[in-house]
């Protein structure tokens, strides 16, 4: 059968959703915590140029050659070279996208913070913290009480 495509004739399996869905920085976007120089970290690269949140691309999920790579992925921006219009319309590519420049904003100043507060409290309290069961004391005790 025939794949499905998109508006501009391109496999929709391949070109569906989003560089930014399957990136392994999107977490950071969505917690407002964006790079500011490349090779720093892990962060996000949306602040330094990259177009991922706007590409229809799945190219950070499968890769490039054997499962390997997605520009995201391994370090560089996302240039939307998969898209109409490429390269005039996304130029420059080294510098921030205006829509770019409100949603990550928005991220970084509103939501962001509540989600990394929210994130930091459920941890604290729930999970890094060791059973009750589980103690230093000379009795070995499991947690496991009988039922009858």
């Amino acid at each position: 059968p025939v794949p499905e495509l998109d508006d501009a004739g391109r496999p929709t399996h391949l070109f569906g959703r989003t560089a930014h869905e399957s990136c392994n920085r999107a977490a950071f976007y969505e917690q407002g915590n964006f790079a500011t120089e490349y090779g720093s970290d892990h962060r996000c690269l949306v602040k330094l140029g990259c177009k991922g949140p706007v590409v229809k691309c799945n190219v950070p999920l499968r890769g490039w050659q054997s499962g390997i790579g997605g520009c995201p992925n391994v370090g560089g921006i996302c240039m939307a070279c998969t898209m109409p219009g490429f390269p005039d319309k996304y130029m420059p590519f080294m510098d921030e996208d205006a829509n770019a420049k409100l949603s990550s904003n928005l991220a970084k100043f509103t939501y962001g913070p509540l989600l990394r507060w929210g994130r930091g409290q459920s941890i604290k309290r729930k999970y890094d913290k060791e059973p009750e069961w589980r103690h230093n004391r000379s009795e070995l005790t499991t947690g496991y009480s009988k039922r009858w």
